[in-house]
């Protein structure tokens, strides 16, 4: 767990994708998608699901979670 870093909701002025990029590393790609982002998860039980939830509806994203084949898929729109 990341529980000495600083959640990324906090400043608000970082590029949204930059925090979603940084809070993901590894654990999934973030693409930029029709305006918003597309993540690709890889490893769904590393991955940061809360901080990447967080930031994006604290954001006022509209958010859906699809799967394509084996993949979960997090698109989100602003």
């Amino acid at each position: 767990m990341h529980h000495d870093k600083v959640p990324p909701v906090v400043n608000p002025t970082m590029d949204v994708g930059e925090i979603i990029a940084a809070a993901v590393g590894d654990t999934g790609a973030v693409e930029d998608f029709i305006g918003g982002y597309r993540i690709r998860v890889f490893h769904a039980r590393a991955f940061p699901w809360h901080d990447v939830f967080k930031t994006l509806l604290f954001r006022d994203f509209k958010v859906n979670v699809t799967r394509n084949k084996a993949d979960l898929l997090i698109e989100a729109q602003p």
